[in-house]
């Protein structure tokens, strides 16, 4: 957290810029706005009638029969027309405040959905969780209070004021004197207590961190029996997040005790000097209990004002931080007048092509320098290197998951920058090292990136990747619900699945990021041999640490510091003697049979 983020009195800007989320339900907040502007004036109309009933009854005290059903029937109907018009309010700002906070935590999705690795790279998981749930319900309670509150406050205080100004100006001075006092005391309040609910809001995104984290993880946590370790690390991160809530709580409790003690001290005054009124002929007794029952929800509502302020601050900590999000601009995105995807050119020019393509990710510390090569459409290309050499780096860069910091990667002669990042990325279909599955049928994962898809696509896609058989064998086949990450599938079985995930999307260029990693040999070979199958008609880069992985494709480029070190076929890297030759004797020293392969 930043240093001004601590410090910073309220911003006004920020104040605009929560009221114009009202903008987004225009009819609704209008609505809700009339009814209770409407209902903080029939607020005093029982008062008022209860007024008159007494003054009424004082007057003819002793003169003979009297009839106050008048009165009565309007302090009966004031009081049902006040109760009717709280519901309808009531429920119109709960409406109008879940509809906007809905919009929000969609607009706030739409904005993670958009931003690139690299942002999610610097922003944990946990934190963006806190900032779409927990701070956007802190925005709805002030959008649920703010206008409106203020609506009911402003109206009430006024009538009040005119009312008790027509009884008596002086009486009305005395009984409203803490007014001005208090709501200066609560805007010096609320100034100074926001940046404790800021440090309160991100204490709680680390709280949600730690718990995703947790939840993600429970495999490794339990392997190695860390159970208290986690409880503990999560205790210490509540127990951090519930003393920033508690010093906020603290502090304000604290400091309305000086505007509650002036209406506590203020009240009693005004109700003796009204009686002094009284009884000296200035006012009537109705006039007095008027003004009693009156300043008593003056001071109700001044209390509003301190809980609107404490709204405010905990909805402008929340707000920063959800509109850090949203007004974050995309790393990666379509340049205007971006191209649809293009057409294979001609044999002379490569598929996929590297022109001192650099990329890092802090700029005094380069993963990739100055790499260059060319892919002919149809060719398979395996890339090797140790862990950290940039292979996975280098394969982002062709559907851009990132953009190179210096040279190119051209796409059928066009830099990938000036091509339609959608189109792009339906044009690269790539299986990852760690396979992710969502909780959801087997059929919606492999039509994860053609939801048209109808059945018998999708079964040619699940053949193609020899998955169709384990697929049948399962009790729902293809309607089978495998469960949040995939957790009811093997290794194998998984990895099928998005290889016919990426196979149905008909891609024109197939990225496979080290896909076999996390396998056993048998299921290694069964994988490589279903890769090569699909892998037919396309242009392939296999990114691999296992050197049989990538022994039959037509040229291996050997990564080494984010540098190509070498390249060639299989046979020209073993016959070269260098970084590949090593790699595969540490790999398979006697087991020379399982790395030949024929370039393709």
């Amino acid at each position: 957290m930043s240093a001004d983020k601590e410090t910073k009195p309220p911003s006004p800007a920020m104040l605009r810029r929560l009221l114009a989320e009202y903008g987004h339900e225009r009819a609704l907040a209008a609505a809700a706005g009339v009814i209770t502007v409407i209902a903080a004036g029939a607020e005093l109309l029982p008062h008022w009638f209860v007024r008159g009933a007494i003054n009424y009854l004082q007057g003819w005290l002793g003169a003979g029969p009297i009839t106050i059903w008048p009165f009565v029937a309007c302090i009966v109907l004031g009081s049902l027309l006040l109760n009717v018009l709280r519901l309808t309010v009531g429920v119109a700002r709960t409406e109008l405040s879940t509809r906007i906070s809905n919009q929000l935590r969609k607009r706030t999705y739409e904005a993670v959905q958009r931003h690139s690795l690299t942002y999610h790279k610097r922003t944990t998981s946990g934190d963006l969780i806190a900032r779409s749930t927990a701070d956007v319900q802190q925005m709805a309670r002030f959008i649920h209070f703010a206008v409106f509150g203020t609506a009911d406050v402003a109206v009430f205080l006024a009538g009040a004021v005119v009312l008790l100004l027509t009884i008596d100006w002086r009486f009305a001075l005395v009984a409203l004197s803490p007014v001005p006092v208090a709501v200066f005391l609560t805007i010096r309040l609320g100034a100074k207590v926001r940046p404790v609910w800021r440090e309160s809001r991100d204490a709680y995104g680390e709280v949600t961190t730690a718990l995703q984290e947790n939840i993600a993880g429970a495999r490794v946590v339990r392997a190695f029996a860390q159970e208290p370790a986690e409880e503990a690390k999560f205790t210490d991160r509540i127990d951090l997040f519930l003393g920033k809530v508690l010093s906020a709580i603290e502090y304000w409790v604290t400091h309305m005790i000086a505007p509650n003690f002036l209406f506590g001290a203020v009240m009693p005054l005004a109700v003796l000097y009204g009686g002094y009124l009284a009884l000296d002929g200035q006012v009537q007794t109705g006039d007095v209990v008027f003004a009693f029952f009156v300043v008593q929800p003056v001071q109700r509502r001044l209390r509003h004002i301190l809980e609107m302020v404490d709204t405010y601050q905990r909805a402008g900590a929340g707000a920063e931080r959800v509109y850090e999000v949203l007004d974050a601009e995309p790393d990666i995105r379509s340049k205007p007048g971006a191209r649809p995807m293009p057409a294979p050119a001609d044999a002379g020019v490569p598929a996929v092509a590297f022109e001192g393509a650099c990329f890092a990710y802090e700029p005094e510390k380069p993963v990739l320098q100055d790499v260059s090569f060319e892919v002919r459409a149809g060719d398979t290309v395996g890339i090797v290197g140790h862990t950290g050499s940039g292979k996975s780096t280098l394969i982002s860069l062709i559907p851009r998951f990132h953009d190179p910091t210096a040279g190119r990667v051209l796409i059928h002669g066009t830099d990938a920058r000036d091509i339609q990042l959608e189109e792009l990325r339906r044009s690269v279909g790539i299986i990852f090292q760690e396979t992710f599955l969502f909780s959801a049928t087997i059929r919606e994962n492999i039509a994860y990136g053609r939801p048209d898809a109808g059945p018998e696509a999708i079964e040619a896609a699940a053949e193609a990747a020899q998955a169709h058989e384990f697929i049948l064998e399962l009790e729902d086949g293809y309607e089978t619900i495998i469960g949040e990450r995939g957790v009811t599938l093997s290794g194998g079985q998984a990895q099928r699945i998005a290889i016919a995930r990426a196979v149905l999307l008909d891609p024109s260029v197939l990225i496979m990021d080290d896909a076999t990693a996390s396998v056993d040999s048998e299921t290694e070979r069964q994988i490589r041999d279903t890769m090569r199958r699909v892998a037919e008609g396309r242009t392939n880069f296999i990114v691999a640490h296992r050197v049989s992985s990538v022994a039959h494709a037509a040229r291996v480029l050997v990564l080494e510091d984010g540098r190509i070190a070498e390249q060639g076929t299989h046979a020209e890297l073993m016959a070269l003697g260098g970084i590949y030759r090593r790699m595969c004797d540490q790999q398979f020293a006697g087991k020379r049979d399982d790395v030949r392969g024929e370039p393709q």
